[in-house]
């Protein structure tokens, strides 16, 4: 460590913040604060001074793991090298979370930092809202098609819902940490209408997936928070979780559902070869599984996605299954296709130390990072949510900011 490097830890805080505000509205607000972000961060004595206990930081060491993966992977890959350094660039995103974490290892900071992410998020809810209930029309032309008003604000509606679940659960942790009665129920609002938008108004079904999780991670939150070893309390816990999973059910098998709709797309794509989202979706994880049994140990390398489904979607017998992707819409996959088993390993183990660390946060940054898990865990199973970037983004600075050290 160079003893001369100047201290630039309130300046990195206050420029995650900026990354932080701007992740729901603006990519080039994230880019910028992410370059001044890192480049502060690295021109800093508490990082170099924290350098070492950083890269022995279970998450931080997955982190390297993955990105030791898409390196190597390079070396081997049957895509384009194009194709590869565009995989690679957008992974690039996850060394942000070592990078942070010297410098949100005080709660007051963690927490603010969660509430800036919070009302950057609550402020897209409220102008979805106001589309929907048409007051306003801010939403920009590129992500309106046939999606009702308010479905897609500054976002498309998989990371707009994404980051709606998000707030749900920031705002359920932060209201246990409010003071006062009003920021209370400000925090209770914020969450309560994310949740009805992503019920109601948005037409993308992934947050409609993830919040049953949601709710079951709140039940059993409050039942290890409060239960003290009642009995009652766990008997309930398992009562609520059958509730939530029976209604999950019903919504799901309901025809006049958005839920509901993902069996009949799948139908409709078996019977007639007609391409629908979830028939994509599945058609997709069909070519997965043949890309896997072919090279289960190795992979096809980084950045090869592109060009194996192109082959295989040229040896399609029907429209849907014809389709090639660059994302196979399931995180655990794409890793999976590229670097075989060491390839999932790799990403489970992130998610396993995400998991695992966030016990040794008490109060409510534990509980954020459990919140946390849930949402991005749940949702990479149906999107490729480090690749993607807001999504991304939100996952790997909210670990970055919540993970002990």
């Amino acid at each position: 460590m160079n003893p001369t490097l100047p201290s630039l830890a309130p300046v990195v805080r206050l420029l995650a913040f900026g990354m932080l505000a701007a992740l729901p509205v603006s990519v080039g607000g994230v880019n910028l604060f992410a370059a001044l972000t890192v480049s502060a961060a690295l021109l800093s004595r508490e990082w170099w001074q924290a350098c070492g206990k950083v890269w022995r930081q279970p998450v931080a060491l997955s982190v390297l793991f993955l990105l030791g993966l898409l390196v190597v992977g390079m070396a081997y890959t049957e895509g384009t090298l194009q194709d590869g350094w565009a995989v690679l660039t957008k992974y690039r995103k996850l060394m942000l979370i070592p990078i942070l974490l010297p410098f949100f290892q005080e709660d007051r900071d963690r927490l603010t930092a969660m509430r800036v992410l919070a009302f950057s998020i609550g402020f897209t809810v409220l102008a979805s809202w106001t589309e929907f209930l048409g007051w306003t029309h801010v939403s920009d032309p590129a992500y309106v098609t046939d999606s009702p008003p308010g479905d897609a604000v500054f976002k498309m509606h998989i990371p707009q819902g994404t980051l709606f679940s998000l707030l749900v659960v920031l705002g359920i942790g932060l209201a246990r940490e409010a003071r006062t009665t009003l920021s209370r129920a400000i925090y209770w609002a914020m969450s309560a209408l994310a949740a009805v938008d992503i019920a109601w108004v948005m037409v993308g079904r992934t947050g409609k997936a993830i919040l049953p999780v949601i709710a079951i991670w709140a039940l059993w939150e409050t039942a290890r928070v409060r239960a003290a070893g009642s009995r009652f309390r766990w008997i309930t816990v398992c009562a609520g979780t059958l509730l939530v999973l029976a209604a999950t059910g019903w919504i799901a098998s309901s025809q006049n559902t958005m839920l509901g709709s993902v069996a009949r797309e799948i139908h409709r794509s078996e019977e007639t070869g007609a391409i629908t989202s979830q028939g994509i979706r599945l058609s997709f994880y069909r070519m997965a599984a043949q890309l896997i049994s072919e090279r289960p140990w190795v992979g096809h390398g980084t950045g090869s996605v592109p060009a194996d489904t192109e082959i295989l979607a040229a040896r399609g017998s029907t429209p849907v299954s014809r389709v090639s992707t660059v994302n196979l819409h399931n995180e655990f996959l794409m890793w999976t296709v590229q670097f075989g088993w060491p390839g999932l390993t790799a990403i489970l183990m992130l998610f396993a130390a995400l998991w695992r660390e966030s016990f040794r946060q008490s109060g409510t940054t534990g509980l954020l990072l459990r919140g946390l898990w849930v949402v991005f865990a749940s949702g990479c199973l149906f999107n490729s949510y480090l690749l993607d970037f807001a999504e991304g983004y939100a996952l790997v600075l909210s670990a970055g900011i919540l993970l002990p050290l």
